[in-house]
């Protein structure tokens, strides 16, 4: 995942120098009409990359001065002259370091579990049946129709499939039940391994996830996370960017 996450970055940053090949950046741009949070890392570094040149050019700034005050004051004022600059430099950096310290501050303030979540979820949208919906069953037919509590209401069947169990964690979630939902999800992972199947494996993996960090369980959605983010083949992987994890790292420390 580092390794994604360092090429990533680095694309970002060739595309805001202008050095990415073209081929490379409409397929970026692409990326990001589709990625918010790779909007977001993308704008994080424009404001890193400000900062940086703003400091470097305040720099300049500074010995320039320095330079014209050496030569216009008389040589009594040159010690005054330096103090003076270097109070001046001094004062700059500290306005640079606090330009990052805010920054850090106001990311790092404003990452919320429910903001994450949100960002990230979409609901989940059932296949159309070509059979005709008589042939589905009470929950498939009801998630449907969005009758969301006509499901959670339901009296609870073990022999759910794992797909009636995925719908039935979903439905759950739509109502803002975290604790059902996952217990739900969890469920359809277990039906698949008990019948060596990997039916809804995937979407529940991903919605459970982000359940996980709704819930402040955030070393159980970064094991999720991880693991998604680290299989090219499945479903979700490019769901899972390098600034969704390391925001939940980041929940973690607090």
């Amino acid at each position: 995942m580092d390794n994604f996450t360092h090429e990533m970055s680095e694309k970002l940053v060739q595309y805001l120098d202008g050095t990415l090949p073209v081929s490379e950046k409409e397929m970026l741009e692409q990326q990001l009409k589709e990625d918010n949070n790779l909007q977001e890392e993308l704008k994080s570094l424009q404001v890193t990359r400000d900062a940086v040149r703003l400091f470097g050019l305040k720099q300049k700034v500074a010995g320039i001065h320095t330079q014209m005050m050496k030569e216009k004051q008389p040589k009594v004022n040159q010690l005054y002259t330096s103090r003076k600059i270097i109070r001046y430099a001094m004062a700059i950096a500290a306005s640079i370091l606090l330009l990052f310290a805010g920054y850090t501050v106001y990311n790092l303030i404003t990452i919320t579990p429910e903001k994450i979540f949100a960002a990230n979820f979409q609901s989940y949208e059932l296949v159309t049946n070509r059979d005709g919906n008589d042939s589905e069953s009470f929950i498939l037919k009801s998630y449907r129709e969005k009758k969301y509590a006509a499901i959670t209401d339901a009296v609870y069947d073990d022999s759910f499939s794992a797909e009636e169990f995925f719908i039935r964690g979903l439905a759950f979630t739509e109502q803002n039940n975290i604790d059902s939902a996952i217990t739900s999800l969890k469920k359809v992972l277990e039906v698949n391994k008990t019948a060596s199947k990997s039916a809804y494996n995937d979407e529940a993996e991903y919605y459970l996830a982000l359940l996980y960090v709704k819930n402040k369980e955030y070393s159980e959605a970064l094991e999720l996370l991880t693991k998604i983010s680290e299989s090219s083949d499945h479903l979700y992987h490019e769901r899972v960017s390098g600034k969704l994890i390391r925001d939940v790292k980041k929940l973690k420390k607090r």
